[in-house]
């Protein structure tokens, strides 16, 4: 009888991620920004409900955020004003949450979702094909940023039936989910240009509008590129900022 119990799985990405999202409210709750001690792992661990090692990675991946610190001698100590920025590009909360977190109402609009015949350099010699994904997010009724994902094609079109779900999924979401490629990490580059055609027509702004873009060689876990992503940010519109850590 016991042999027939159907037991699903945990997922300890999930229960990571999860961990790291009650420690980020624990941090951001507490009152002024002044930095503070965090309770000790075993106390933590007990109020959280998940195993010291679970808690460990998640601090360890808060530490890579600059969240906390944790010193032998001090304990962990929590930086509740680094925590509460909502624009840094290096943690990638997604642009809808940046923008809930500056206090206007998110959304966006699908420009393009299509299957392309052709290569993009980016993505290596070898791909000849791309999922195309283009997206407009709204601050409010103000249009604030354009994104183009190219998705490997060889990854898409074992599971093209699914191309549609890229209309309620990021990017990273869609490679973990249905290509089965989690993302390990993206290389990013930086530039400031005036608007072209394309911006000009969907910003309805003209050609001296500054645009902040960004160029992402986004990496799998095996360290493939698997998607090239550009986005840009309508200059003066979102507070960009990334977090420089020292060695």
């Amino acid at each position: 009888m016991a042999n027939n119990f159907r037991i699903t799985p945990v997922d300890s990405a999930e229960l990571s991620y999860k961990t790291k999202l009650a420690l980020i409210e624990l941090i951001r709750g507490s009152q002024g920004d002044a930095p503070f001690k965090l309770p000790n792992e075993d106390l933590l661990a007990q109020k959280i409900g998940v195993s010291r090692n679970a808690l460990r990675d998640a601090l360890a991946s808060l530490e890579e955020m600059g969240f906390v610190t944790r010193q032998r001698s001090k304990g962990t100590l929590a930086n509740p004003k680094v925590a509460r920025e909502t624009c840094r590009l290096d943690t990638d909360p997604g642009l809808f949450r940046m923008i809930q977190g500056l206090g206007h109402t998110p959304r966006y609009e699908v420009k393009r979702l299509e299957l392309v015949e052709e290569r993009d350099p980016v993505l290596g010699p070898k791909s000849v094909s791309y999922l195309a994904v283009e997206k407009l997010f709204y601050a409010d009724d103000t249009p604030v940023a354009f994104c183009v994902d190219h998705i490997l094609g060889e990854l898409v079109k074992p599971v093209e039936d699914t191309i549609w779900r890229m209309r309620e999924q990021s990017c990273f979401s869609y490679l973990k989910e249905y290509c089965g490629h989690p993302v390990a990490y993206s290389l990013a580059s930086f530039d400031v240009n005036h608007a072209g055609p394309r911006l000009q027509s969907l910003f309805h702004v003209d050609s001296g509008e500054l645009f902040v873009q960004m160029d992402d060689e986004v990496y799998s876990k095996d360290l493939q590129i698997i998607c090239h992503a550009t986005s840009y940010y309508r200059k003066g519109y979102l507070p960009i900022k990334v977090l420089r850590k020292g060695w």
